[in-house]
C-alpha cells in the first residue's frame, strides 16, 4: 500500500513538475515575442518630438586656489528602444591661482571654455546604461614659456556609464577620458563624475 501511495505521489510531482516547465517555457517564448513585436514597432505611432529627450547637468567647485562652474545642457534623440543619440554644448568658466616661480608673486587665471560633444547611450536595463561621447574644447590658458594667454583646442572621447533610477529624472555617471593629457586639459585627472538630469 506505501508503496503504491509513493509511486502515485512521484507520478503527481513528475506530472505538475513538467507542466510547470511547460508553463515556463510558453511565458518566455510569450515574453520574447512580445519583446520582438514592441522592437518591430517601436515609435512607428509617436512623432519625432516624442522620440525626444532633454536635460543636463552642472558643476559648481571652490577652493583655496580652485574654482570652477560648468554648465551642459543635453538633446537628445531615441533611436531605438535602447539606443540614444544626442548633443551636448559645454561652457566652463575656470579660475585658478597660480605661482610665478621668476617673480615669486601669485597670479589669478581665469578661464572661459566653449565647446561640444556628440554622445550615444545604449540602455542595458531600465537603469542602468552605457555612454560614450567625444567632446571638443576650444579656451584660453597661460603658457609659462611665453607668459601669455594662448588659445588651445583639446580633444576627450568619454566612456563609461551611468545610473538612472526609473529610466528618468536624476542620473549618474562616471565616465573615462581616454584622450586625457594632463598639459592641455581643464581637468585634474582623466575620470569624471556627472549628476544631472533627464526629462
Amino acid at each position: 500500500m506505501n508503496r503504491i501511495l509513493l509511486a502515485i505521489t512521484m507520478i503527481f510531482v513528475l506530472t505538475n513538475g513538467l507542466l510547470a516547465q511547460r508553463k515556463t517555457r510558453e511565458l518566455d517564448t510569450q515574453k520574447q515575442d512580445e519583446q520582438k513585436k514592441a522592437d518591430d514597432t517601436y515609435g512607428k505611432n509617436d512623432s519625432w518630438k516624442d522620440k525626444m529627450f532633454y536635460g543636463g547637468n552642472f558643476d559648481i567647485r571652490f577652493g583655496n586656489d580652485y574654482s570652477i562652474f560648468l554648465i551642459q545642457p543635453i538633446v537628445g534623440y531615441k533611436l531605438t528602444e535602447k539606443f540614444q543619440v544626442g548633443l551636448d554644448p559645454l561652457y566652463i568658466y575656470s579660475s585658478q591661482t597660480y605661482k610665478d616661480y621668476i617673480t615669486g608673486a601669485n597670479f589669478k587665471l581665469s578661464v572661459n571654455a566653449y565647446g561640444s560633444g556628440l554622445f550615444c547611450r545604449f540602455l542595458i536595463n531600465e537603469n542602468i546604461f552605457a555612454h560614450a561621447e567625444y567632446m571638443g574644447l576650444n579656451f584660453n590658458t597661460y603658457s609659462e614659456s611665453t607668459g601669455k594667454n594662448i588659445s588651445k583646442f583639446t580633444n576627450s572621447m568619454y566612456v563609461g556609464g551611468g545610473y538612472m533610477p526609473g529610466g528618468s529624472g536624476v542620473y549618474f555617471m562616471a565616465l573615462y577620458d581616454l584622450l586625457y593629457d594632463s598639459k592641455s586639459s581643464l581637468y585634474r585627472d582623466p575620470i569624471v563624475i556627472r549628476i544631472g538630469f533627464v526629462f
